[in-house]
């Protein structure tokens, strides 16, 4: 029986495209269903099961300036005002909860539970915003937790204001006045360079920025030009590459970070609750008193950062936006003993961070030893601790 070409051409025709309808049906469907669910089903770089208890304290994302040039035409380069977080800090701090989530999938559950998690934030609306921007890409909702008819990207966590972080304390007057004259004394060391360069440059900076730019309000020009890189901005026009260079070592001394960030009554004030408050949490989870809570999330400052790295025994600079720092409090079967790792995601970014020792602690770091350091440096009342400062 002789092959009729044309009908085999049909039927093959035929299949073919039956074939690339499916293909791409099932391909369109497999990939918006991912697209739609939002699933991350592999497990997390942190899913070991000796992992307990997790505390992440982190900088809000980017941040609009607090000072302006008046001879600046743009006026509303930063719409949402001095201090808020941009459009930019909150897509980055939705992306930072999204990173969360892969590194700690498995480890916490991918439904939000109230019982696992618990988030604590300073009194400031940038810190507020990015943890519930962090929440909202660690937990997209699922299921009955899909609280509309319509797609929903969020659900509703709640964020608690009583975080004893006090990196805020430039910004609060009066709270500890002992502080404030402190710092005083650090800007007054700063004021007295006369270096001639530095002069000039000041003279420079007040003509083109339409207002007077001394050592006092340095720095926040400084930070006016870091917000406007940060975001993706212009950059004034008459400001080169050179300039913010020149700038960085006047704003950014070495001496006076140091006699700052490594001040022991500085970091008893600033830094001190705080990490008390992460001793006493891990040593309530390592006790088994709460197994069901898993993590703390912490939304505070590059202040704050930077000071817990330098009391337990590193040096880095000023944290960038949304960079993050994590205890992990382990437990090792075999010896029956918990252990502390810490690591630091230097910005919103990065995925891969680093494992950073504790050299006041010893390596490996006990929790034990941990708890030790804490209590012998952080034992009595704030507010004592405030009046300790030398006035």
């Amino acid at each position: 029986m002789a092959f009729d070409l044309k009908k085999v051409a049909l039927v093959v025709g035929v299949s073919l495209t039956v074939i690339i309808v499916v293909c791409s049906v099932q391909y369109v469907f497999t990939v918006g269903w991912k697209q739609q669910s939002n699933d991350v089903v592999e497990p997390g770089r942190f899913s070991d099961p000796s992992l307990k208890f997790v505390t992440i304290l982190f900088r809000h994302g980017n941040r609009a300036p607090e000072f302006k040039c008046n001879t600046d035409p743009y006026k509303n380069t930063f719409p949402e005002g001095k201090l808020e977080l941009t459009k930019k800090g909150k897509q980055n701090m939705y992306k930072k909860g999204q990173i969360f989530r892969r590194l700690y999938n498995g480890f916490l559950s991918d439904l939000y539970l109230d019982s696992e998690i618990l988030v604590k934030t300073t009194n400031t609306s940038r810190t507020f915003m990015s943890a519930a921007l962090v929440l909202a890409g660690m937990y997209p909702p699922k299921g009955y937790q899909k609280w509309s008819d319509s797609e929903t990207v969020w659900q509703p966590i709640p964020i608690y204001g009583d975080s004893p972080d006090h990196g805020t304390l430039f910004n609060e007057r009066g709270k500890c006045p002992a502080f404030d004259s402190m710092v005083i004394k650090l800007r007054n060391q700063s004021d007295n360079l006369t270096d001639k360069n530095i002069t000039a440059l000041m003279t420079y900076l007040s003509e083109k920025c339409g207002q007077p730019i001394t050592h006092k309000n340095i720095m926040k020009l400084y930070d006016l030009l870091l917000c406007r890189l940060a975001d993706g901005l212009p950059q004034l026009e008459w400001i080169e590459p050179y300039h913010i260079e020149t700038i960085k070592p006047i704003v950014i001394n070495e001496q006076s970070s140091k006699r700052f960030f490594e001040n022991y009554g500085f970091q008893k004030i600033v830094i001190g609750p705080l990490l008390n408050e992460i001793g006493l949490n891990m040593e309530s989870r390592s006790n088994n008193y709460n197994r069901t809570r898993k993590m703390h999330l912490y939304s505070g400052h590059d202040i704050s950062v930077k000071m817990a790295m330098s009391f337990l025994g590193n040096t880095i600079n000023l944290p960038d936006f949304g960079a993050s720092l994590h205890f992990h409090l382990y437990h090792h079967d075999e010896i029956n003993e918990h252990t502390i790792k810490m690591f630091f995601y230097d910005r919103w970014d990065n995925e891969e961070g680093k494992e950073v020792s504790i050299p006041i602690c010893g390596n490996p770091c006990t929790f034990k030893d941990f708890k030790n350091l804490l209590e012998n440096n952080f034992s009595e009342e704030w507010t004592e601790e405030c009046q300790k400062l030398e006035s």
